[in-house]
C-alpha cells in the first residue's frame, strides 16, 4: 500500500478524507436499520454507528442517539483494558453490554470488530442498538419494580460473538435461551454485525486510496481543528461557577420521594468542568445508570454549547472535564438496576443549560418535556408469536432565545429518533391507534412559546397483553426561563374496559387488560422563553387558528383579545388586558 510521499496533507485532502469517514459511518446506518427485525431499529432507530481509532477515540459517526454516540468509544476501551490489544484478529467480532462499564441499561448492547491494516490494527467499526428482550423478570428486560441488575437480563461484558469471521454457536444459543424474543435479538444483533462490516471495508477502503499516514495526519488534524473550535466556543463563555437543580419524580420503589439532581458547571478561560458530585446517591429503583453515562450526558450537553453543528470527532470533548464520584445515580456501581436510565438522562440535561442560563442567555432553551412516557406491551401476536413492544411518546421541547421549541419530539438524548408509522404498529401487533395528534396548550407559554406534546390513544385488540406503563416528569413540570412559563407535564390514563373512566397512571407494571382496554399516552410540552404578554399577537392568532393553543389560552396567558368568529385580534382589547395583567 502506497502512501503520501510529502509529510503535509493538505487542506483539501483533509476535508475530503473528513467527509468519507462521515460518508463511512453513514452507510453503516443505513445497512443497519434495512437490515435489522425490530421497529426498535429499523423505525424509531434506537441505534448508533461509529468508527473509531485504535485507542477508540472517534473518527467519525453518522446522526443517531447521541446518548450511545456520546460514550460509544468506551465500548471499546473496555474492551482493550479487558483483553489487551494483541488479543483482536481480523473478522472478530465482540459484544458488551454491562451498564456499568459502558453506560446505560442492559438492553444496549454494543458490537464492534477491529479493523487492519497491512496487518496491523488501526481502528474499530462499532455499532450499539436498543434489543426489545434480554431475559430477566419482566417482558422487555426493564421495570420501574426491579432493583438489581440481576433482574434486568443477560449481561454480557465484552464477548466474542463471532471469531475470525465465523458465528459463536454457543454465545448465540445463550442469547437464544435468555431472550422472550430470540428471532428479532439475534435478527437485530446480526444486522448490527453487518453494519460493523460496512464500516471495515469502508474504512479500508479510505487508507488504500489517500494512504495510511496520510489518513492518520488527516485525522491528527481534524481532531486539533474540532478541540479548538470547541475551545472557542468556551472562551466565549464568561468564567464562573453556575449550578442548578431539578429531580426525578421517584424511583420507582419509593414512590412519591422525589431524587434530587444537582449539577456544577465550571469555565475557566477554555475548558469546562461539568461536576456530578452533589448528585443523588444510586437509588434503588431502576433509575440509575453507569459511569460512562455521566460522560455521555456531560458530553452531549457540552457539544450542543460549543460545536453543535461539526460533525463529531474525539478532539470536541477534549476541553471537557467531567466529575462523577461513583456510586451516585448517574454513575452508579453494580448491583443497581438500570433500565429506566433515560428517566435521568433528559432531565440532567435540562439543568446544565439551566445552571449556564444565566452566564449565556442567549445560547440557551428552557426545559424540554424530559422523559418519553413509555408503554411496554407484550403478549401473542395473531399467529400466536411472541412480541414485546415499546411505544415512546414525544414530547415539546422548550423555547429558545429566537424562536419556538420544536413540537412532538424525542428526548434530547434521544436525538433523532422518529415515530413508528400507524401502519407499521398496527400490521405487527394486536392494537388499533385511534388517535395521533398534537397536545393543545401543552406547551409553556412565552415570548418564544414551548413546543407542543403529543397525543397517542390505541386500543388493545387481544386478551393475551400485559403492559406496563412508566411515566416520569410528571411531577417536576418542563419550566421556563426569563419570564416563560411551565409546560404540561407528562402523563397516561387507562380506561381498563369499554366506557370506563380514564385513570391516571404513572408507574404500573403487569397490568392485565381484555380487548377493548385503551391506553392515553401524552409527552409533555417544552416550557416557555421569555415573557408571553410579549409574544406578538397575530402569533398567537396564527396559534389559535392551528389548534395549537385556545382560546382561553390566548386570553389567559397571552394577554391577547381575539374575535371566536373571525378569529381576528382585537387590538385596543389586547392592550387593555396586557395592561392589566
Amino acid at each position: 500500500m502506497k502512501s503520501l510521499t510529502h509529510r503535509t496533507v493538505d487542506a483539501a485532502t483533509v476535508e475530503i478524507i473528513r467527509h468519507a469517514l462521515v460518508a463511512a459511518a453513514g452507510e453503516m446506518m443505513i445497512n443497519v436499520k434495512r437490515a435489522a427485525y425490530s421497529p426498535s431499529i429499523h423505525q424509531i432507530q434506537d441505534v448508533c454507528v461509529g468508527l473509531h481509532d485504535a485507542d477508540g477515540e472517534m473518527l467519525s459517526c453518522a446522526p443517531g442517539l447521541p446518548m450511545f454516540l456520546a460514550d460509544l468509544g468506551e465500548c471499546v476501551r473496555d474492551g482493550l483494558r479487558l483483553h489487551g490489544r494483541d488479543a483482536f484478529k481480523p473478522g472478530d467480532v465482540y459484544l458488551s453490554n454491562d451498564p456499568f462499564t459502558i453506560g446505560t441499561h442492559i438492553n444496549n448492547v454494543a458490537t464492534y470488530m477491529p479493523v487492519f491494516v497491512d496487518g496491523a490494527l488501526f481502528g474499530f467499526s462499532v455499532v450499539r442498538g436498543h434489543m426489545v428482550d434480554m431475559g430477566g423478570a419482566v417482558p422487555g428486560s426493564r421495570s420501574s419494580k426491579l432493583t438489581e441488575i440481576y433482574q434486568e437480563g443477560l449481561r454480557l461484558r465484552q464477548v466474542k460473538f463471532y471469531d475470525r469471521g465465523e458465528p459463536l454457536d454457543d454465545i448465540h444459543r445463550i442469547i437464544a435461551d435468555n431472550s422472550r424474543t430470540p428471532e428479532a435479538v439475534l435478527g437485530d444483533l446480526r444486522a448490527q454485525v453487518a453494519a460493523c462490516r460496512t464500516g471495515e471495508r469502508r474504512l479500508q477502503g479510505i487508507i488504500s486510496k489517500y494512504g495510511l499516514e496520510a489518513v492518520r495526519e488527516a485525522v491528527r488534524e481534524i481532531m486539533r481543528q474540532g478541540e479548538a473550535l470547541a475551545r472557542m466556543a468556551v472562551l466565549r463563555i464568561p468564567d464562573g461557577v453556575y449550578s442548578a437543580e431539578a429531580f426525578i419524580d421517584d424511583d420507582g420503589i419509593n414512590l412519591g420521594k422525589t431524587v434530587p439532581i444537582r449539577v456544577t458547571v465550571r469555565v475557566e478561560v477554555d475548558e469546562m468542568t461539568i461536576d456530578f458530585s452533589d448528585y443523588a446517591e444510586q437509588v434503588q429503583g431502576s433509575i440509575n445508570s453507569g459511569p460512562s453515562a455521566a460522560v455521555a450526558i456531560a458530553r452531549m450537553a457540552f457539544k450542543a454549547l460549543t460545536t453543535p453543528h461539526e460533525p463529531v470527532n474525539e478532539g470536541h470533548f477534549r476541553p471537557l472535564h467531567v466529575i462523577a464520584p461513583p456510586g451516585k445515580v448517574i454513575s452508579a456501581k453494580s448491583p443497581a438496576a438500570c433500565g429506566w436510565w433515560g428517566h435521568t438522562t433528559g432531565t440532567t440535561l435540562d439543568a446544565i443549560y439551566r445552571a449556564l442560563a444565566p452566564a449565556i442567555p442567549n445560547e440557551v432553551p428552557a426545559a424540554h418535556f424530559g422523559a418519553i412516557p413509555m408503554c411496554l406491551i407484550n403478549g401473542y401476536d395473531r399467529q400466536g408469536r411472541r412480541f414485546v413492544y415499546f411505544e415512546p411518546v414525544p414530547g415539546g421541547h422548550g423555547g429558545r432565545p429566537n424562536e419556538d421549541g420544536a413540537s412532538t419530539t424525542v428526548g434530547l438524548h434521544e436525538g433523532d429518533t422518529p415515530d413508528v408509522p400507524v401502519e407499521v404498529q398496527e400490521m405487527l401487533f394486536p392494537i388499533l391507534v385511534e388517535e395521533s395528534s398534537i397536545d393543545p396548550d401543552s406547551g409553556g407559554p412565552g415570548l418564544y412559546r414551548g413546543g407542543l406534546g403529543y397525543r397517542r390513544v390505541f386500543r388493545l385488540l387481544s386478551d393475551t397483553i400485559t403492559i406496563q406503563l412508566d411515566v416520569d416528569r410528571h411531577f417536576c413540570e418542563p419550566w421556563g426561563l426569563f419570564g416563560g412559563k411551565p409546560g404540561k407535564p407528562n402523563r397516561a390514563y387507562l380506561q381498563d374496559r369499554e366506557g370506563g373512566e380514564w385513570k391516571l397512571v404513572l408507574k404500573e407494571d403487569g397490568l392485565r387488560v381484555g380487548p377493548g382496554a385503551r391506553i392515553m399516552l401524552l409527552g409533555g410540552g417544552g416550557g416557555g422563553w421569555g415573557d408571553p404578554l410579549e409574544r406578538d399577537p397575530a402569533q398567537v392568532s396564527r396559534d389559535v387558528r392551528a389548534g395549537y393553543i385556545s382560546l382561553a389560552s390566548a386570553v389567559d396567558d397571552y394577554g391577547v383579545e381575539i374575535d371566536p368568529q373571525t378569529m381576528s385580534v382585537d387590538n385596543r382589547a389586547t392592550l387593555g388586558r396586557r395592561a392589566r395583567l
